[in-house]
């Protein structure tokens, strides 16, 4: 009898030990106590150094390098390095599919009737404020991955296309459901002078008489819905969740971004603004520097998304590296005493027949497309020094070129600090949560970065990513490995058909990459799913020095993670080399061989991509 009782004890106790292991399974994963050590707050390398402690999330308070760490804390070694907020894309298409508006919201009318000499009653073409990006919010893994990798620790994902595309919402990049990560569900309304759809409106004036129309339907609504309460005559109010979105609008209890690249398209809407009563703001910007007064003076926010469309050479390069080349001989031939004769140039009866008939553009031509291309490039620097506050986004460009884009910026002019600050603070601020994300300060939600220097200059490496106290660290490699150059006439750029061979048999697959001039690549991988029913489309980022040409990217299947990375030389138009892929079973090595596609190569270099530019598309 008391053996019996044992033994039910004891299968008990195993009962509790399983449940709570499966309970522990299923909780929610929470942000452990960390201690980063020995970081930086201010770009000089003798700040003085502290430790940041992280609880429950959110910075605990922020201690001398000295001060003894809390005995239960995760120590994380900062290095020294630099810590500043994570940076904001204030305005991205990810995570967020904006739907085609229904534009039919009412009854059809008959064939059989009259011509109609008004508009109709619910023609909603291009106009669907209602919709909200919180409701449809979903964050690829890789997408989100791709966003830390950048620096990135919240974005503005924005519905966009549409007159009115509707409402945007702020989140976190961490891994995790919709609910875990969105700071704001209803940050601004969206607008364009865009509408998707064949029939009325396609023209600007059109748009612009649509708007006009839906806001006197959102008054109408409004003043319908106040005499019905009221129990006075009239119709009773439509229900209609359009109306009853836009009148935030009205109220200004909401703001519409607007998105415009020209000088005039952002005039228009400002004064479409204050004719219908609404509070605006600009998205794209392209030519805000011409009105750079306007928008300091009303107070408008701008997000620039760094739209400069292609780069045109720059017709004095040739001038000035000949200029710099004919200085460096001189002095070589000063040095020698001498000057060595120069060799008899070889003729080539194809070349001069091609040049015969090659046609160049006017030099004072050439040269203005320049200036007007460099003058859309340095619109933050004119917005800067006029004094208007501006953010930056990413739109559907992607992060890592955004921070690209911004870099070239700083190079060209742009105060680090300002830079910094459009890429975190003011997107914060712009955003509504500047209590909580956008600094470093004690009681802020521990999103943040530590990087090797200054994250806006050359060199610069990510070690360490924190959103919402959740970690990721990065492999910071050694600056002689990372700032390896590519050999001469050696560029990766192009359409590649790529063979995989393993113990699980050949697999094709197509990389498309673009590579810059300093060796920077980023592209595309495409191939099949195992079971050969679709296409996965995995996006690799690294860089070709020598000729050997590094890439990285991931994937899930399912809720698994992939990792895969590419290590391959470069000959001509072919290439070969491994490709390992790494999963919760381990690793997996691939032999990889590839040719260049034909033309393929030459249609990047035309486009301005390959070595001939340090900017991507």
């Amino acid at each position: 009898m008391i053996a019996s009782l044992g033994r039910a004890a004891r299968f008990a106790g195993a009962a509790v030990l399983i449940t709570a292991a499966a309970l522990a399974q299923q909780a929610l994963p929470r942000p452990q106590p960390y201690v980063v050590k020995d970081v930086r707050l201010e770009d000089r390398p003798d700040a003085p150094r502290v430790n940041l402690v992280l609880r429950d999330g959110r910075i605990e308070r922020i201690t001398k390098a000295d001060e003894a760490p809390p005995a239960n804390a995760r120590a994380v070694d900062g290095k020294g390095w630099l810590a500043t907020p994570a940076f904001v894309d204030a305005f991205t298409q990810v995570a967020c599919a904006t739907p085609t508006p229904v534009a039919e919201q009412d009854q059809p009318r008959s064939e059989a009737a009259d011509v109609l000499v008004d508009m109709r009653d619910a023609n909603r073409k291009g106009i669907q404020p209602a919709f909200r990006a919180s409701e449809a919010f979903v964050l690829p893994k890789d997408k989100g991955r791709a966003l830390r990798e950048a620096g990135f620790g919240a974005l503005l994902s924005a519905p966009s296309g549409q007159l009115l595309a509707g409402t945007s919402a702020l989140a976190t990049t961490r891994d995790a459901a919709a609910r875990d990560v969105l700071l704001r569900a209803d940050v601004f309304a969206h607008a364009a002078f865009r509408a998707g759809g064949s029939g009325y409106p396609g023209t600007l004036m059109g748009y612009v008489a649509q708007l006009r129309q839906f806001f006197l339907d959102v008054q109408r609504h409004s003043l319908l819905a106040q005499r019905y309460a009221a129990g006075k005559s009239g119709p009773r109010p439509a229900f209609d969740v359009d109306l009853e979105a836009a009148q935030r609008l009205t109220s200004k209890s909401q703001r519409l971004m607007c998105e415009a690249e020209s000088a005039q398209d952002i005039l228009r809407w400002i004064a479409l603004g204050d004719e219908l009563g609404l509070s605006v703001g600009i998205v794209g910007g392209r030519e805000a520097f011409k009105v750079a007064g306007v928008l300091k003076e009303r107070s408008i926010p701008v997000v620039l998304t760094l739209e400069w469309g292609d780069e045109p050479k720059d017709p004095s390069e040739k001038d000035k590296k000949g200029g710099a080349k004919k200085d460096k001989e001189g002095e070589e031939a000063k040095a020698d005493g001498a000057q060595t004769p120069a060799k008899p140039e070889k003729k080539d009866a194809k070349a001069d027949e091609k040049v015969l008939w090659s046609y160049e553009e006017p030099l004072e031509v050439r040269k203005e497309r320049r200036r007007l291309w460099e003058e859309r490039r340095d619109c933050a620097i004119a917005l800067h020094k006029a004094g208007v506050e501006f953010s930056f986004g990413s739109a559907d460009k992607g992060a890592a070129e955004l921070v690209k884009k911004v870099r070239t910026l700083v190079e060209k002019g742009l105060p680090k600090d300002v830079a910094l600050a459009a890429l975190s603070t003011n997107g914060a601020r712009l955003a509504g949560v500047d209590a909580h994300l956008g600094a470093l300060r004690a009681g802020d939600d521990a999103t943040f970065a530590l990087w090797t220097a200054h994250p806006l200059v050359k060199g610069a490496k990510l070690g360490w990513l924190f959103v919402d106290g959740f970690p990721s660290e990065f492999e910071v490699k050694d600056e002689a490995e990372s700032e390896g150059k590519p050999d001469e006439g050696v560029d990766a750029s192009g359409v590649w058909a790529v063979e995989l061979k393993s113990d699980q048999g050949v697999r094709p697959g197509t990389l498309d990459v673009k590579m810059a001039a300093d060796g920077d690549v980023n592209g595309t991988y495409t191939t099949t799913t195992p079971g050969g029913d679709g296409e996965r489309v995995i996006e690799v980022r690294g860089r070709v020095a020598g000729k050997t040409l590094t890439l990285k990217g991931a994937f899930s299947i399912g809720d698994v993670e992939v990792e895969s990375s590419w290590k391959v030389e470069l000959a001509g138009e072919s290439f070969a080399g491994q490709v390992t892929s790494k999963g919760p079973w381990g690793e997996n090595v691939s032999e990889a061989s590839a040719t260049r596609k034909p033309g393929q190569h030459e249609a990047h270099v035309e486009a301005g991509h390959g070595g001939c530019s340090d900017e991507h598309p």
